[in-house]
């Protein structure tokens, strides 16, 4: 009883989440083979134009032939994917020694291989694991290693980095979050120039107007700090607008040989950067010396001996527009609740589909039918007097024809009924759930259905005996089913679970209540069956108990028994000697 509960209860489940495929859509190209994809339930139906230009790859170089057997020096070198830097530092070996550095070290950013092309002789070859432009392959080889493993030519230094002084207006400062920083209300503790630079004192926090800045790509913001005490952690924000709208951007920086360093993301690219904030949350003051926004010029790095394959961007257009992304599949920003796979560059432009996804939410519907007819069947079974569902007098054709002797009846009668015959909580059981289904509930829905008969599951369609009604079995009408999941597949998924006061929280709806009515039968600890399953075997040790002590008590009776019997016998075989003693003598004296 309780694995049926339980199998209902998931399959029920499976209906009511906020992630159900009853509300889910697909993606139905018009050329199969050129994309693929999935929308979620906040998709918009309708058809799209897709022409896909250029699709995303992933760098890959080869070096050239080099002996195998090739010592190479010792020394430190970097390879860069991205934003993300691997520096390696080699003890010296052979090209197979250099091959698996590299492979063990740096595989979150390339894939590396050595290409065996005689027995003494290999080629270095890796490939990127990220597409796109931006995790193209870079080398920094200042002590030679790659070089001399044929990777790479000859090493250019990087370009050094361009400073621009942003210039803190001490005359222009607003006090920043005045409630936290309790000090920034006292005259005494604004901030104040000193000659070893902007004092801000403990406890406070300002924001500080500078000319106007905008940082490009990988610019970062450097704060130099003066004095014997420095924080471990300096917390700073920046203003920056977008259109005509200020926004704010906080972050946590720590020391480095540099300073304290912030480096700015990409969201930040060409915006405005109007104020700077700096708080101090310590018990000291600290000394701002000098803020500057560093820039990185381009740098190649060391060249590769051959691009096999270069680093780029996927390239489409939707509806016209010209979009592009660092990688081909799991496009989730382009369009809303979509999510895309570019697979083949097309021709010309095609069509795509967004339209829902009936097969699943179908198969999820009737996995929950099916789930729920084992259940009434099963339950019928076990709670039934006879296998039938009926008392019958059919071996009998009048009153006066029954036999004396009622037992033979009675055990017959016994062997068809339910091991749980008249069993209050199935009976509960069963009666709830099929109010459940038969109930009407509401829906937010514009032409919202409120009963499941309207998406074609009822306990029989017009014109099924109402004996087959009364067992409470569904019935699929698959051609409704798939009409309703057709045109409104919301409505479908707010019939089985809707949350009427938008807390994000299912409160009604058929497979709400399912899931409710069960709970005591289902529960892990406690619940109905559980106890059930306790009471009974608390009646079987209970009555294994009395077994015991009766079988102990027929013992000691027997050997009571045994041992009066056995009295009885010395008793009888006394008796006949006194008999042959008495006759005996009786004899003599005749």
């Amino acid at each position: 009883m309780k694995n049926k509960t339980n199998d209902l209860n998931s399959k029920t489940r499976n209906l009511t989440t906020f992630t159900s495929p009853l509300a889910t859509k697909k993606i139905v190209p018009s050329e199969e083979g050129v994309l693929s994809g999935e929308a979620t339930r906040g998709a918009k139906a309708g058809k799209k134009s897709i022409e896909i230009i250029e699709l995303a790859t992933k760098h890959q170089v080869t070096g050239k032939q080099t002996d195998l057997e090739t010592k190479i020096k010792a020394g430190k070198f970097a390879i860069v994917s991205g934003k993300e830097k691997i520096e390696l530092e080699f003890t010296g070996g052979s090209l197979n020694d250099l091959t698996n550095l590299i492979k063990n070290s740096a595989a979150s950013i390339a894939n590396t291989h050595l290409i065996r092309v005689n027995p003494e002789e290999g080629i270095l070859s890796l490939t990127a694991t990220k597409s796109g432009i931006k995790s193209k392959l870079k080398f920094m080889d200042p002590d030679g290693i790659l070089f001399q493993g044929g990777l790479v030519g000859e090493y250019t230094p990087p370009p050094e980095a361009k400073t621009l002084a942003v210039n803190l207006d001490i005359t222009k400062t607003d006090a920043f979050q005045s409630e936290k920083f309790e000090n920034n209300i006292q005259p005494a503790y604004n901030p104040i120039q000193s000659e070893t630079g902007i004092e801000l004192k403990t406890l406070t926090a300002y924001s500080f107007l500078i000319t106007e800045t905008k940082p490009q790509e990988d610019d970062y913001l450097r704060f130099q700090l003066n004095g014997e005490s420095k924080p471990p952690r300096l917390d700073v924000g920046i203003y920056y607008k977008v259109g005509e709208e200020e926004r704010y951007k906080n972050a946590s920086i720590f020391p480095t040989d540099e300073g304290y360093v912030w480096k700015l993301d990409d969201s930040l690219k060409g915006k405005a950067i109007q104020k700077v904030v700096i708080t101090n949350s310590g018990e000291e003051s600290i000394f701002i010396s000098k803020l500057e926004l560093v820039s990185q010029p381009e740098w190649k790095g060391a060249e590769p001996i051959q691009n096999i394959a270069e680093a780029k961007d996927a390239k489409f257009k939707i509806d016209g527009v010209e979009i592009s992304r660092d990688k081909n599949e799991g496009l989730n920003d382009v369009l809303e609740s979509v999510s895309l796979n570019l697979l083949k560059v097309t021709e010309k432009p095609i069509t795509f589909d967004i339209e829902p996804e009936t097969d699943k939410g179908k198969e999820l519907i009737k996995s929950f039918v099916k789930s729920y007819n084992e259940l009434i069947l099963f339950s019928k079974e076990i709670t039934a007097v006879d296998r039938d569902g009926k008392i019958s007098d059919k071996d009998f054709a009048a009153d006066n024809d029954r036999k004396a002797d009622i037992g033979k009846d009675f055990w017959k009668n016994k062997e068809k009924t339910g091991l749980l015959a008249g069993d209050n909580a199935v009976l509960r059981l069963t009666s709830g759930l099929k109010t459940i289904i038969s109930g009407a509930y509401p829906n937010k829905q514009e032409k919202g259905f409120r009963t499941l008969a309207e998406i074609g599951i009822s306990t029989g369609q017009i014109g099924t005996s109402w004996e087959k009604m009364q067992d409470g079995l569904l019935q699929i009408d698959e051609d409704l089913l798939n009409r309703a999941l057709n045109e409104n597949p919301e409505a479908v998924k707010e019939l089985f679970a809707s949350d009427l006061n938008s807390d994000a929280v299912s409160d009604e709806g058929v497979g709400y209540r399912i899931v409710e009515h069960l709970k005591p039968y289902n529960q892990f600890t406690g619940g109905i069956v559980n106890s059930k399953i306790q009471l009974l075997e608390d009646n079987i040790s209970d009555n294994k108990k009395k077994i015991k002590n009766q079988e102990a008590h027929i013992l000691a009776y027997e050997g009571k028994l045994k041992q009066r019997f056995l009295y009885m016998e010395q008793g009888v075989g006394r008796n006949k000697s006194i008999g042959n003693y008495l006759n005996n003598n009786l004899r003599g004296a005749q």
